[in-house]
């Protein structure tokens, strides 16, 4: 294993800002992946909010969706079929958080309340949403006969679920707990009149597609232009002017600062780390780097690690719009990175959905990427994983040359990110 320095790193300076082109040995460009996940709702987090009220999205999500619905309702149904389930690919986009405030009663089909309890008693096992989706569906087709205790038995047995932790849960007094608090919630809203009734945000909104798409979007851009005056400085470069001047700057400061963990590279792989010098969303970094890359079945592998990385600011803001405490998202600060430090600017990039991967046996968050038609680079694709570790942020992207390798040589890459280690560094980390 040799531990030669890898070509260096440019940044392309325009007079009316900075852009990063991270171009080791080999860069990334790759098309964009298609979404063929039978199940809409694997790899989504699905949770209780604070009221116990059915919840699905990613907690980084900046916009909240509020549905009040009943399964004793048509129009409650026609609303799943029209309205919601056009709304799933912002769910997994990562743009909403939805909550479902179960009522009954509320239409003119018998059964609501049953049916109410046995689809929140799938959500003990992780299936309210999908339990809704068969259970309206079935109203649409059947009416009352779908609220029945045997149709309600047949949809839990479809999904596959425990059926001895779910008769246990509908005998119990657990749902009813949850259905009072839906019905001391609908009174304390002010517009409330029938079901279906949708918030966005804190606002009421009409309940036909387009009008949640406008009122979504538009909070979307609202909530965006808030959190970007956290990090853009409102003070202009007396120098700036709209024509291009492209200046090459030695991006890397020359500093081998090895990340703290070690790896079991394959025979004809090599190593190299330095310091890129990133123009980040609000400020200019030090940003440790390193570089693995080697042959593998059908072409040259490579594995970039980007470590010591801050959390991007727009997850404190988060914090204070949603009132919650929120983790440090690496899923998001992963796609930033990709975009900013390692494919070239100009690139068609597209990710898939979030995805969880094995970093030295840790659970690593990340997604698929891929990108075309770069203005130099030729296209590619692969897969980044984040991963913290000592209070640290480790994020690999790995990809391959040429790009059809990466599917041969998906299992040698995996191999590689699961033989690492991570070791408590010496020192404190570079100060970004």
């Amino acid at each position: 294993m040799g531990t030669e320095k890898v070509k260096p790193v440019k940044l392309i300076m325009r007079r009316w800002g900075l852009f990063a082109l991270l171009c080791l040995a080999l860069c990334v460009a790759v098309p964009v992946l298609s979404q063929t996940d039978a199940d809409p709702y694997a790899n989504i987090p699905q949770s209780d909010d604070l009221e116990g009220f059915p919840q699905i999205g990613f907690p980084s999500a900046l916009i909240n969706v509020i549905i009040y619905a009943a399964f004793d309702d048509l129009g409650s149904a026609v609303f799943w079929q029209e309205s919601y389930t056009p709304l799933v690919p912002r769910i997994q986009a990562g743009e909403i958080l939805v909550s479902f405030v179960p009522l009954f009663g509320r239409g003119d089909l018998e059964g609501g309340r049953g049916a109410a309890r046995a689809a929140l008693c799938a959500g003990d096992q992780a299936q309210f949403w999908a339990y809704q989706d068969r259970l309206f569906s079935a109203v649409l087709a059947q009416g009352s006969s779908a609220l029945a205790g045997d149709s309600l038995l047949t949809i839990g047995q479809a999904l596959g679920l425990d059926m001895g932790q779910w008769t246990n849960c509908v005998t119990s007094d657990a749902p009813d707990g949850i259905l009072t608090e839906a019905e001391r919630a609908v009174t304390m809203e002010q517009f409330f009149t029938r079901t279906p009734f949708v918030k966005v945000g804190d606002a009421p909104s009409l309940t036909d597609i387009e009008s949640l798409n406008f009122t979504i979007d538009q909070q979307l851009g609202v909530a965006n232009d808030e959190l970007a005056q956290d990090f853009i400085t409102p003070t202009p470069d007396p120098e700036a002017t709209p024509e291009a001047e492209v200046i090459e700057l030695d991006a890397l400061t020359g500093d081998s600062i090895a990340p703290p963990l070690t790896i079991t590279l394959p025979d004809g792989w090599q190593m190299g780390s330095d310091i890129l010098v990133l123009q980040d969303v609000d400020a200019i970094r030090n940003v440790p780097f390193t570089v693995y890359t080697g042959p593998v079945t059908g072409g040259t592998g490579t594995i970039v690690l980007l470590w010591g990385i801050p959390n991007l600011v727009i997850a404190s803001a988060r914090d204070a719009l949603s009132g919650q405490p929120v983790q440090p998202d690496l899923y998001t600060d992963g796609t930033r990175l990709l975009r900013l430090a390692i494919v070239e600017e100009g690139c068609n990039v597209g990710t898939d959905l979030r995805q969880t991967y094995n970093v030295g046996g840790l659970s690593a968050v990340g997604t698929q990427f891929a990108a075309v038609d770069c203005p130099e680079l030729p296209d590619t694709r692969g897969w980044f994983a984040g991963v913290r570790q000592f209070d640290l942020n480790f994020i690999f992207y790995v990809y391959s040359d040429p790009i059809e390798a990466v599917d041969s040589a998906r299992p040698e890459l995996e191999t590689i990110l699961e033989s690492i280690r991570f070791v408590l560094p010496a020192t404190a980390t570079p100060a970004p």
